[in-house]
């Protein structure tokens, strides 16, 4: 695959005015439908006076930050035409990432209080290609598209970051000929073979395991106690708590029996012979980065060091411990690289 990157400033084309121009729509029906939400607001609710001054100062407050938000946007707007150029970047993708944020709000009661209310969760998602140690935000659709190390034309406004155009330009064509092949893919299929493992991959397995078990057991314990304590309440009320007791127990009496079997048998690893496909990251502000790699017999939750180690396309040895399931580490195959 060629390797050529490319950053280069063009004029905007006639259609790339007219995207941009459309987001003053968007623009003034979001700012039209939040402007009759505040008037509807002070009209009926804050207009009597009898709430005090605070309301009205936490009222005005938000008004202003959704004023300044539509300003902004619209200045961008005005800004990217204005100028009249577009950023166009050719090259590889050399990450992709998934960002979660979550947030909640409180419902309050009829009193005021947080008490008797209940909150609601909203989670927005943004995607994200690099290209070139170059971050750039895409939408859903574009990133789906795209694998790592797949070569991209795209097209953005300065200002606004808008995506005028996206292209994928070379495909992953090592996967596809690999496929073909049809001495490479006897070599390729399905090779499995079961190992003793090491003593320090035995610890390391240990670690992730009881790590799993304390996660559970968070959970279970409390459940528990709470049983006790409430067992002679109304039954109604108990059913959730029975059903999250049953849940966690038979999950962790599952995995006990599975290290078990895993110590029993000799503490033996599973050897898969795999081709990486693609790589992604999920970051959040609620949950720890997590990170994947899809693979051509599936996907694997790794750690930050394996997907560091690997590339796509790539064939790789996974390495997983028997009976218990857990994926500690990934070698290069040399022989078929």
């Amino acid at each position: 695959m060629t390797s050529q990157n490319l950053y280069e400033v063009k004029p905007l084309s006639l259609q790339d005015r007219k995207k941009l121009k459309r987001q003053y729509v968007y623009i003034i029906v979001f700012g039209v439908f939040a402007g009759a939400i505040f008037f509807f607001i002070y009209n009926f609710v804050l207009s009597t006076g009898q709430m005090g001054n605070i309301p009205v100062f936490i009222f005005t407050a938000f008004a202003l930050i959704f004023a300044l938000f539509i300003s902004y946007f619209f200045w961008s707007t005005y800004l990217d035409l204005k100028k009249g150029i577009k950023h166009c970047y050719t090259g590889i993708v050399t990450d992709k990432r998934i960002n979660k944020h979550t947030s909640s709000s409180a419902r309050h009661n009829s009193g005021g209080s947080h008490r008797n209310g209940s909150s609601r969760k909203n989670t927005q998602t943004h995607y994200y290609i690099t290209i070139e140690n170059k971050q750039h935000s895409v939408n859903y659709k574009q990133f789906s598209q795209v694998k790592i190390n797949e070569k991209v034309y795209l097209e953005v406004s300065p200002k606004k970051k808008e995506v005028l155009a996206f292209n994928v330009l070379e495909k992953n064509t090592e996967t596809i000929e690999s496929y073909n092949s049809i001495i490479r893919k006897q070599n390729f299929d399905n090779l499995e073979k079961s190992l003793p493992m090491r003593e320090k991959d035995i610890e390391l397995v240990k670690k992730i395991f009881f790590k799993k078990i304390r996660k559970n057991l968070i959970y279970l314990i409390p459940i528990t106690v709470l049983l006790f304590i409430l067992w002679k309440g109304l039954f109604i009320f108990l059913i959730p708590l029975i059903f999250a007791f049953v849940y966690y127990s038979i999950k962790v009496l599952i995995q006990i029996n599975q290290y078990a079997k895993f110590k029993r048998n000799g503490y033996l690893k599973t050897i898969n012979r795999v081709e990486v496909i693609d790589k992604l990251k999920t970051t959040s502000n609620r949950h720890s980065t997590a990170f994947q790699i899809k693979t051509s017999n599936g996907v694997f939750n790794v750690s930050e060091h394996i997907y560091n180690q690997v590339q796509a396309p790539q064939n790789v040895l996974l390495h997983k411990a028997s009976f218990v399931n857990i994926l500690y580490d990934v070698s290069i195959d040399e022989l078929n690289n």
